[in-house]
This record gives C-alpha cells, structure tokens and sequence, in this order.
C-alpha cells in the first residue's frame, strides 16, 4: 500500500478526520525543461513542455485531502474551459470547491523555465490584478493554511477562530494574518539569519506567531520559536532537477503531522521524507 494510502487508512480508523481551510492559487503551469542553463542573448532549446496544474492551493490542498482530510479550497479560477477543468480536477481529488470563485475571463499561464541543475525561472502574466481571497460566509476549520497575499477583512476575522494557522510567508506586500506558524525557504532569503527572518514574519502573523519553519533543500530544516533554533536533518534524500511544488507539499504533510498529534520535529521529519518520495514518484512517472 502506498504511504499515502497507509497514513490515511490508519488516520480514518482512529476518526482522526481533520476539516482544513486552504487558500491559496490553482495556476496552469507551463513547464519548459531547457536543454542548458539560459544565458542573454543566446539561443535556448527545450527537451520538453508541459502543461500541469501548480500553486500553492493546488499542491497543498491535494496532499491534505491524500491524507484523509476534509479540505475546503478558497481560490479563483477563470470561467473559461482551463478553468472548468481545473475545477472538475479538484473536485475528483476530493477538495470542496464551494468557495471557489469562477470570473469571467481567460486563464493565463504562468511560464516556467526549468533548468538541467532545478534553477528555475518564473514567469508570471503582468498587467493582471489577482482579486483579493474571500468567502462569501465565516468559514470554520480544525487549522488553516495560507499562500495567498490579500485577503479581504471577512476572510482575516474567520482565521482568527481557527485553532490552527499556518502560512507560507509572503514575499511581497500582503495582508497581515493570525497564523501560528510560517513556513518559508532559506534561498528566499539570502543572507538574513534566522532572526532576521523572524522579525520580518512577527508583523505579518502577529502575536499568535509560535513557530519559524525554513525548509533549505536538502540541507536540515530550522525550527524557530523566537529564543531557541532546532534543526531536523531530512532522513531520505532525492536529487531530481523538477523541485516544483515540492515546498507545497511538504506544508501538506507536516500541517497534517501537527493535525495528528505529532510534534513539529517529527512533522518536519516525515513531511521531508514523503516529499523526496512524492518527487521520485513524479520523476518516475512523468
């Protein structure tokens, strides 16, 4: 039985079924494998494009409801026929898209540029105002995860009757969010100690702020609480040159870790393994 299957399996008979609040972006990535490094000015091949859905919701809220959990996506989507799909696509995964939005318009790819060592280059559509997250009622849940930079003021007073919050960190300007965690990688962050990077997320998650998490490639993880810094030493390593998604999917794994009882160091522990497996598995099949 997969680890998947097995971890969830074992947390449906405990009843240990958890409702999660996930908000955050479904994107349509289209994914260029480059055959060298880009350079300006020259000329670049490709030995491979392909189009799958990424973001932040997309790969989050997939690997909570894997795991056995009640998700509830609040996202947007365009009202055209990516968009429909992606829909369809979240619903057969087992996600509630009641707070899905649908606006009208066409969807717009975010380009990626994949290269032979897992450099990446993103490129994002400009010229696109993204509406703020929102849902059209209080919204209820055992934790929430956040990826998502505006939220409106119904959404940020929901989130503080959540017992659990846990946020990506922002990098760019956002809403100020409750959350008790937030989950962030050192290459996002070149230079700063972690006690630097600490004092940037206080204002943002505000006093419920307990924890730091910086997850380094495959170097250990840092558990901050603002006095003491732990390290986790990842048990199972991969090296594949597609890491996409992969900073998403580990959230998944440790938020349900937490939601299971564990401790944040042994959520850690499991969530780097499941995800190097999660990585060999997409390498394997494609």
């Amino acid at each position: 039985m997969h680890w998947r299957q097995a971890w969830a399996t074992e947390d449906r008979k405990r009843g240990n079924m958890s409702t999660v609040i996930v908000v955050g972006h479904v994107n349509h990535d289209q994914v260029w494998s480059l055959s060298s490094p880009l350079a300006s000015g020259s000329r670049i091949t490709y030995s491979d494009r392909v189009v799958r859905l990424g973001g932040g919701g997309f790969h989050t809220g997939t690997q909570l409801a894997k795991l056995g959990n009640n998700v509830r996506l609040i996202s947007n989507l365009m009202d055209d026929d990516h968009g429909r799909e992606a829909l369809a696509k979240l619903q057969a995964s087992g996600i509630d898209t009641g707070y899905v939005t649908l606006w009208p318009g066409e969807t717009r790819f975010t380009e990626i540029l994949l290269e032979p060592n897992g450099e990446r280059t993103i490129l994002n559509p400009g010229g696109q105002l993204r509406p703020p997250f929102a849902a059209p009622e209080p919204v209820r849940g055992d934790a929430a995860y956040l990826n998502a930079l505006v939220l409106d003021d119904g959404l940020v007073a929901s989130l503080r009757t959540i017992p659990l919050v846990v946020s990506q960190f922002p990098l760019r300007s956002a809403s100020n969010r409750p959350a008790d965690i937030v989950i962030g990688s050192r290459a996002d962050f070149p230079g700063e100690d972690t006690r630097g990077i600490w004092e940037r997320a206080s204002p943002i998650a505000g006093p419920r702020l307990r924890t730091l998490v910086l997850t380094d490639g495959l170097r250990p993880i840092s558990l901050y609480d603002g006095k003491t810094l732990n390290h986790v030493t990842p048990l199972k390593q991969v090296s594949v040159p597609d890491t996409i998604g992969a900073g998403d999917c580990f959230t998944g794994i440790f938020l349900h870790g937490l939601l299971q009882g564990l401790s944040l160091e042994l959520s850690a522990e499991r969530a780097s393994q499941q995800t190097a497996e999660w990585l060999s598995e997409r390498a394997c099949t494609g």
